[in-house]
Formats: structure tokens, sequence, C-alpha cells
């Protein structure tokens, strides 16, 4: 992306600015409809949903046996379940609801799509998601049949699971995006296009998409087949794409939009407007954490030894980039954010165990040394600046063309090896070449899908779709299968804690680097807009608006 004149950008900074210090109360009557900033919706498939802004859309529009409300799920799909004494085995009982274009949901359509989730050939990064059902991983690996899957419809109206091992969060699970209902009908009959045209599409929940621009919007309808459709008090809901900082506050200031993210230079205004209750303003801590992927496939050798990849995660000036370039959020030094539960509600992970990274960066070690041990090892020349690695920056804007220079920075200057910076054109097509392997090192991020830990050390098994650099530690593997295997909740605390400092410190698989807080301003008169800890970014299912 081509930098902007001088000029344009001091007039560009000069109109946020007036309309930003005009501060979010100005009156704007909007009724029924409601505008919000996302990021590019990547797809509209339930099954290949792996992104926020895709299940923000994904979520509005399909309903799953539970749905999440303030974090915890409640019967949505399923008007009932009940749990077999051993933990086992859940069977749902779904209520009276309708698809889009009036045919009734159904127990196989559940069965349908979370057997497609766990197919192979669909290629899903979410099929770890059901590996805790019975047969899942035999049949993921092509040792079972589908019919010896533990997923079952047993007649229209149930639906039946049965798991290896009690999970104290599968019912979390279910209000999950990826765990959405499909209708086999219109899946198969579009093939690989299914969810690239909506008018081909049906949907079972709160809204319907009406409009979809890929990479600029997306128009949601209230869906009037809706079982509770009573309780939905907005028409629409415009899902708008703003990449650069400066339009989402100009917009959010000219009431064209009713939410959005707090971020940057103007999180501390829009904090100060919302304690003079000239808009509303949401902080708190949100499970969700970012780190450094490190393509250890080949693709460029350095990043198959655990020494340099362990330099290259202590090199980074962690205090520096929260504080000045990010300038939200919490310095990480583990993978396990702060606020996830481990079996009990009250028992909080982050506040039992130490983050493993910290006491190696109090150690203060010559990283260029650590680096060359490295280069060693690998029976490489010893001279740092013979070599390069690339970094993929996370988007083309301006705030993360500031946040790649600065790791570029941090790593020339600590190590001596050359970084060059690739390029992304957007945050899709960022994503698009984590998934693909198409990067050396690159900045990803994981919000939690349930309160419990696995949700992040599950992340980095070696078969899991979303270990986008291939991180494989036998001695990691051996613990977290220990972790799926125990119901004891201080045994999984300590076995967490292993596999974390397994993964950080001696496998060095990845680089943490911050904890992302939560962080929105919204206008005065949106009613209900909950910002949810786990899946979409926004649930506005029960949102209303009201004229001020």
């Amino acid at each position: 992306m081509k930098r902007r004149k001088i000029l344009a950008s001091i007039l560009a900074t000069a109109l946020v600015l007036t309309t930003v210090l005009a501060g979010c109360g100005s009156k704007k009557v909007k009724g029924n409809n409601i505008s919000l900033d996302v990021p590019v919706t990547k797809t509209l498939d339930s099954s290949l949903g792996s992104d926020m802004a895709s299940f923000t859309t994904i979520n509005a529009c399909f309903e799953g046996l539970a749905r999440s409300n303030s974090d915890k799920p409640e019967p949505a799909g399923a008007k009932e379940w009940k749990i077999s004494d051993d933990g086992k085995v859940y069977t749902f009982t779904l209520r009276d609801n309708t698809w889009s274009d009036g045919k009734p949901v159904t127990a196989q359509d559940y069965e349908y799509a979370w057997k497609r989730l766990l197919n192979p050939n669909t290629k899903a990064t979410y099929a770890f998601f059901l590996m805790g059902v019975k047969n899942a991983s035999k049949y993921y690996k092509g040792q079972a049949k589908t019919e010896d899957l533990g997923i079952k419809a047993l007649d229209e109206k149930t639906f039946q699971v049965t798991l290896v091992q009690p999970m104290p969060y599968f019912l979390q699970m279910t209000a999950f995006p990826v765990l959405s209902p499909l209708r086999k009908d219109i899946v198969e009959t579009q093939g690989d296009k299914y969810g690239t045209d909506i008018s081909k599409m049906v949907f079972n929940g709160p809204f319907a998409i009406s409009e979809w621009q890929k990479g600029a919007k997306t128009i949601l309808k209230k869906n009037d087949k809706y079982w509770d459709k009573d309780n939905v008090k907005l028409d629409s809901v415009n899902l708008v794409v703003t990449k650069e900082l400066s339009t989402k506050y100009q917009m959010f200031s000219s009431k064209e939009l009713d939410a959005i993210p707090a971020t940057g230079e103007y999180a501390q205004k829009l904090k100060d407007d919302g304690q003079a209750q000239k808009c509303k303003y949401l902080e708190e801590v949100m499970p969700s954490a970012f780190y450094m992927e490190m393509n250890q496939t080949g693709k460029n050798k350095l990043l198959t030894n655990a020494k340099i990849r362990l330099a290259l995660s202590l090199a980074i000036d962690r205090e520096a980039y929260v504080n000045k370039i990010y300038k939200r959020g919490f310095v990480a030094t583990g993978l396990v954010p702060t606020g996830l539960s481990c079996g009990d509600a009250n028992t909080k992970f982050r506040d039992n165990v130490k983050e493993p990274l910290t006491p190696v960066l109090a150690e203060n070690r010559n990283l260029k040394a650590l680096f060359k041990e490295g280069l060693k090892e690998l029976g490489l020349e010893s001279d740092p600046s013979k070599y390069t690695i690339r970094y993929l920056p996370q988007n083309n804007d301006a705030f993360n063309r500031q946040s790649a220079e600065f790791f570029q920075n941090q790593w020339q200057s600590k190590l001596g090896v050359n970084i060059k910076l690739d390029s992304a054109a957007s945050f899709s097509d960022s994503i698009n070449k984590l998934q693909t392997g198409n990067f050396e090192i690159a900045m990803s991020g994981w919000g939690a899908d349930f309160d419990d830990p696995i949700s992040f050390i599950g992340l980095f098994q070696k078969d899991n779709g979303n270990n986008y650099g291939k991180y494989n530690g036998p001695k990691y593997e051996a613990i977290v299968e220990k972790i799926n295997n125990e119901t004891d909740n201080a045994k999984r605390m300590e076995l967490f804690k292993q596999a974390e400092k397994v993964l950080i410190v001696e496998d060095a698989g990845i680089a943490p680097v911050f904890y992302k807080d939560k962080r929105y301003a919204s206008q005065n008169n949106i009613k209900e807009l909950q910002f949810p800890s786990f899946g979409p970014m926004y649930e506005f299912k029960w949102t209303s608006t009201e004229a001020k």
C-alpha cells in the first residue's frame, strides 16, 4: 500500500481530531438499525469459520443447540438436554424452529453439520473441536466409519452426542458458531461454492444475510422465521469493514457507526468520553492471546532450531510494544490469558500458575550468543548478518506497518539477523497466508472458545488446523494427551503448567507477546449489545435502540 502524501495525512488528521473532539453524544436517531465495525468476514460457511468476524456473522444467522448469553450457554436450538450419570452422553431435545425457507430444523441437520466439520475432506481448521467425541479421532484418521461416531440423530427432534471422557465445558462448546446446523440439501448442491452466494443459503438464527460485499460490508435483516423472533428488536444490522483507525473514529463520532473497538491514539479519548457519559465505554479482561508463529516446516531452516526461536522470543521488548505501539492490553509471557477457569469457575488458572517465560527473561541472556548457538547446531556459519528472516504483518494499515517495523528493529538490533517485511494486502490475505504456510514469522492470535485452558493448550497439537507454524513437540503431545484423559482439575492444572512451559521455553514453539483486553465504545442509545469473551465479536440478538 502506497503511503499517503504528507499534506493529505495532515488534512485527514485534522478532520478526525475535529470530529472526535466533538464527543460521542451528538443526537442521531437510527431507529431499529445499527452499524458495527468488524474486520473482513472471511467465510459464511460455519464449518470453515476460524476468525471473529466470520463467527460474528455466522452466530447472528445460525442457531446452535445453545446460545451464549453474557458468556453463559442457555437453551437455543435445543429446548432442553439430559446428561448421563457418567457425564459422557448428552441427549438434546430440539425446539420447534424453521429455516428461512420455511422448512423445519431437524436433528439430522445438526448431525450432518457436526460430521461435516469432522470430515477430513472439509479441511476445517476447527475439526479438533470435536475430538472429544467417541471415535472422532479414529474417523478423522480414516480408522473408523461415519456411523461409528458418537454423533446421532435419534429422530427428527432428538440429537445425541457421546463423548470419550466427561468434558466440563462441553455445553459451552455447543454454543460456538462452528457447531451450527446445516441443511445437507443446500450444502451439497453448492459443493465447494457453499457460502459464497447468499441467495442460495438458508438461515435458522435471529438474522438472515441480505447483502454481502466481501471485504466491505455485510447487511443482516431480522429473520421472521426464527423461533424467538419476538425477542429480536433490531430490524437490521450493518457490519462495516473500516481499515484505518482514523476512519473508524470519524465514523463513530458522526454516528455512522454505533460501536467500535477502542484502540490506538483514540482509546483514551473514548475512555474519557465514556466517563463523561458522552458514550458508553467497556474495558475488561478478554481471554485472548497474541503470539508469534514461527514456521517450522523448513521454509526457513533457521526457524527449525529451538535456540534460534527462543532468541527471537526473548528479543521482543513486550513492555515497549504494549505501552508504546499497541497502547492497550497486557504483556504476555505465557499462552493462557488471565480470567480463564480450570474446571471450577472460581479457580482461575493464571492466578495459580506463573507465566513460564518470566524467569527466563530475568536471566538477561546474551541473545546474540544464543542465536549463534542455534546456528552452530544447524551446521551454519556463526555470523547472524548473513541470514534473513521474513516477517508477515497482519494487515497493510498504518498500525500494522508500525508494528512490523518495531519487531524488525528489535530482532535486527539485538540479534544481528536481517529481517525483511513481507506484505499483506489485507487482514484476510494475512490469514490466508498463515493458513497455507506462506510465511516465516507472523503475529497470530487466539480468543478462547470456552472457559478452559485447553482452548489454548490444544491449539499447538501437531494435527490442529490452527497450528500454523506446524510446531510438533513429542513431549508436548504426550502431556496434552494426559490432559484429555484427566478429570481431576488439580491434576489438569499441573499438566497445563507443564505443557505451557514445554511449548514456550523448552521448545520455543511460539513467542507470546500480549494478552488482549476488551475495549469497546458504543453510542448511548444502544441497549443490550454484548461483547462476548468467546467466539463472535458482538452478540446482538437482544440489542435494541432508543432515541435520545
